[in-house]
């Protein structure tokens, strides 16, 4: 019995039956420092990530202690035991003279620092 269907045969020309190597050295070596770049590149994802998850938290901290050192003052003012106005020039006094000091640090020349070589 025939079922009629033709029969396909699949030929793969001499130079394919030749085993050749698919990637010369040279090759094998960029793909290498691809993966490594890859990989790493993926490691300060991650590790980008989490510093911003940090700052986030950290962010939050910051609001909710404003929160808290605001209303204590409102209270103190309301009891009479501090006064608002005085507080609040005492205060942007206090941040210039932080400011003066960081610029002052920021002006000053820093030594750079070195890179440890290896010989090799």
């Amino acid at each position: 019995m025939r079922c009629g269907t033709r029969l396909m045969l699949v030929v793969q020309p001499p130079s394919v039956r030749v085993d050749v190597p698919s990637t010369t050295p040279h090759e094998e070596h960029l793909l290498e420092r691809m993966t490594m770049l890859e990989n790493t590149l993926a490691r300060l994802a991650e590790r980008l990530e989490h510093a911003l998850k940090l700052l986030l938290r950290h962010s939050e901290t910051t609001y909710s202690n404003h929160a808290l050192v605001k209303s204590l003052i409102e209270m103190l003012n309301e009891c009479g035991v501090v006064d608002n106005h005085k507080l609040e020039s005492m205060w942007r006094d206090e941040c210039e003279k932080l400011k003066e000091a960081g610029q002052s640090r920021a002006k000053k020349p820093r030594k750079a620092k070195r890179k440890a070589t290896t010989s090799g």
